[in-house]
């Protein structure tokens, strides 16, 4: 039995003629005729009948087809991992991001592309901001997510999204009623506020005392995601990146849209290589895709 004898059995069975087996392997009739006799003689097994001009495989045929073309779905497959490999390299991918951004957006990214490309290996660290460009200016990651303007050397960097900040509050919370939360709806609240760490805190605060909001917040933090569960506790109320509503537990936190508008921007930062990286590339392609579609969804609909 030999590689030959069954290639022309599987385009027999699956062309239903020898002659049509023939005109695909570009040689004649009687060749594939001899090839699946010789395979017969190997396997001792007859795989098809013959009347006339015509053949019909046997319960044998149909049986040894089977595992043939298992076989050929492995072979397939390799073939599929060998394209990858040239295209991808080692198939690797290394991310860093901010909490709000790796316990929300960058989930959904990573989901669509391992159902593209299901033999790559993904590894997600949530870190700070500055480890964040650190890692990146150091090559020690492949893509980062950052929430603040990338000053790093050494890193390339793009504008991933500016959205609106959305007002989060306990789902039980007297505010909850409303379409829209103003900023002077926050008056005398426990406010959970960014620290001034976060790009957002300065325009947040002038929109506050604008608003005639002067009291101390009770709670600051760096991390939008740490805002949103202590407002689940009922700690407070706060002012949060619009991707914090990803997977949100509606019943037990709401989100409004604030008014003035306070921006959330997100960057992606990569090492700045002298070679592109195809998978970073696809990546990212992907990323800015994900993120219109999540954009236009929360700009659509805040939950």
């Amino acid at each position: 039995m030999n590689q030959r004898q069954i290639e022309a059995f599987r385009l027999v069975m699956l062309r239903g003629s020898m002659t049509a087996a023939a005109e695909e392997l570009g040689t004649s009739q009687p060749s594939i005729s001899r090839l699946i006799a010789e395979l017969e003689a190997s396997t001792g097994l007859a795989l098809f009948t013959r009347n006339g001009g015509r053949i019909q495989a046997t319960d044998a045929g149909s049986a040894f087809y089977r595992e043939v073309d298992r076989s050929f779905v492995g072979i397939e497959k390799l073939a599929h991992s060998a394209r990858e490999i040239r295209q991808f390299g080692s198939g690797r991918l290394r991310l860093v991001a901010a909490p709000v951004v790796a316990l929300s957006f960058v989930p959904l990214v990573i989901e669509r592309f391992l159902a593209a490309y299901p033999r790559i290996a993904v590894s997600l660290e949530m870190r700070s901001e500055g480890t964040i460009q650190r890692w990146a200016s150091s090559g020690y990651c492949d893509v980062g997510f950052g929430t603040i303007t990338p000053d790093a050397f050494g890193v390339t960097s793009a504008e991933l999204y500016r959205l609106p900040g959305v007002c989060a509050l306990p789902a039980n919370h007297s505010l909850a009623a409303r379409e829209r939360i103003h900023a002077r709806d926050l008056k005398d609240q426990s406010l959970i506020l960014p620290s001034y760490a976060d790009d957002t805190r300065s325009a947040l605060d002038r929109a506050l005392r604008q608003a005639g909001v002067n009291q101390v917040p009770t709670i600051e933090t760096p991390y939008g995601a740490t805002i949103c569960a202590m407002v689940v506790r009922g700690l407070g109320v706060g002012v949060v990146n619009p991707l914090a509503t990803l997977d949100a537990n509606p019943a037990r936190i709401v989100f409004r849209p604030f008014s003035p508008e306070v921006m959330f921007r997100g960057f992606t930062v990569c090492p700045q290589l002298q070679h592109p990286n195809p998978l970073v590339s696809a990546f990212l392609e992907l990323t800015r895709e994900t993120m219109t579609l999540e954009a236009l969804r929360l700009l659509g609909a805040p939950s």
